[in-house]
């Protein structure tokens, strides 16, 4: 059996390497990223090319050491960016279907959770990862509306460490 070779897709995900530090978070009232004590970071490192894992620590706005994982990778076979993300902050395992849009600059991920309004039932969030240049990244959470569209509840500014 032949190891599979990284695709232009996977290539795509090389821009998230490295260390990040949280410069602005709107999901995080006082954020201060000078504060050791509340500075969120996190480390991206690939698994063969064809994988990203990132982790990341921080502390949540009352002061609660928190950290996450995401995974992201590109299936072939199913045509789209797929991925994980899990949290201390919350008990739900996120499974992500993404894609890249034309320019090569922006990553959409989706996944099903609870609403926020009545957790017994789920709806449809956005994590949406922008590239501004090879030092500088945001990502913003979104949640699908009854109309369809989508409302931004968090954005937080990445700058490379």
């Amino acid at each position: 059996m032949e190891f599979p070779k990284p695709q232009d897709e996977h290539r795509v995900l090389e821009k998230l390497l490295g260390t990040w530090v949280v410069t602005e978070s709107t999901s995080h009232e006082g954020y201060d990223p000078n504060d050791p004590a509340m500075r969120w970071t996190e480390e991206v490192r690939s698994i063969g090319g064809l994988w990203y894992l990132c982790e990341g620590r921080g502390a949540m706005s009352d002061g609660t050491p928190a950290s996450m994982v995401m995974t992201i990778g590109y299936d072939p076979a199913a045509g789209h960016y797929v991925g994980s993300w899990i949290g201390s902050m919350m008990m739900n395992m996120w499974v992500y279907k993404g894609w890249v849009a034309p320019d090569g600059l922006t990553l959409t991920l989706e996944a099903e959770g609870p609403d926020f309004e009545d957790p017994s039932k789920a709806n449809l969030y956005r994590d949406v990862i922008t590239f501004i240049d090879a030092d500088h990244r945001r990502l913003t959470g979104s949640v699908r509306q009854p109309d369809g569209t989508f409302k931004t509840f968090m954005r937080s500014e990445f700058k490379r460490a």
